[in-house]
Formats: C-alpha cells, structure tokens, sequence
C-alpha cells in the first residue's frame, strides 16, 4: 500500500513538471521566426503565405548552391500577390567581407553556367546597397547585401522594386 502511494506521488510529480515545461517553454512558431527575420515581412501588397527557417532554411540555401556554404542564419519568404509570387532568400554570413565574397562566387558561376536560366546581369547602386540584377525563370532577380545578410529576392516586375525598397529602407 505505501508503495502504491509513493508511485501515485511520484507520477504525479512528473505529470505536473511535464505539465508545467510544456506550457512555460518557447514553442517554435512562424511568429517567432517572423520577429527572428532581419526584415519586417509585412510588405504592401504582398501576402507572406510560407516561411522556412532554421535547420530546413539552411538546408534548402544550401541546395541552391549546390553545396555548403557557411552560414549563421538563414529565412526563406514565399508572398503571393494576385496570381504573381514573390520569395526572399536570405542567410546571415559569419562577416560582411564573406557575405561579399559569397555574392561574387555565386554571380561568377552563375553567368559562366552554360546551364544558368539567368540573362542580362547589370549592377546598380540603391540606397548606397550594391544590387545584381538579372532576369530568368519567369520573373527579375536582385541579389545585394545589407550587413552580414545576403539577400536573393525574386519577383514580377510590378513587385520586385517594390521588395527591395522595403528590404532596404532599413539600412
């Protein structure tokens, strides 16, 4: 009988301790990786419908690449606008000179691929933001950097100057 009743205890115990860290612990949520994100991803006119973050962020950045690339953070932003869609890619490097290095190697392969889908590159100063744009797949294409943060968004014409003014307004 009395260890029946130590056993009762002691469940109990651990019924409320599991009780307890399942509602006090953070739970990963889209809105917690929103307030994560190096950018306000309410944009105008653009509807944020997915977002990927942490392990499968860097996952997918790397995939894109082809390989691995050293990154801290990364945050993939799929948006919807009418029947037009919008992504922001973005990965946090270890420095801004690597975030530099980053862009040039993935624009040099880029544009030496006889494979690439990508076209008519040409190099642009924003906001004192160095952009690559080029076009391909459907939609226009700027990669830049702010910070350690490199950033590939893709979107229709209406939508991709649009993108990058919010994205670089808080430079």
């Amino acid at each position: 009988m009395f260890y029946k009743i130590k056993m009762i205890r002691m469940i109990t115990r651990y019924f409320c301790l599991f009780v307890f860290l399942a509602f006090s612990l953070p739970s990963s949520s889209q809105s917690e990786a929103e307030s994560a994100l190096p950018f306000d991803p309410k944009i105008d006119g653009l509807k944020l419908t997915e977002l990927v973050s942490g392990y499968e962020a860097i996952k997918a950045i790397n995939k894109l690449h082809g390989m691995p690339i050293r990154i801290r953070r990364g945050f993939i932003a799929h948006y919807e606008a009418k029947q037009h869609k919008a992504t922001i890619w973005v990965s946090e490097a270890h420095s801004e000179d690597l975030a530099d290095k980053q862009i040039r190697i993935m624009i040099s392969k880029m544009k030496s691929s006889k494979r690439s889908p990508f076209h008519h590159y040409n190099a642009s100063d924003f906001r004192k933001t160095k952009v690559i744009g080029f076009h391909g797949m459907g939609q226009i294409h700027y990669v830049f950097r702010i910070n350690k943060w490199v950033y590939w968004i893709s979107a229709n014409e209406e939508h991709i100057d649009k993108l990058l003014g919010h994205l670089c307004k808080i430079s």
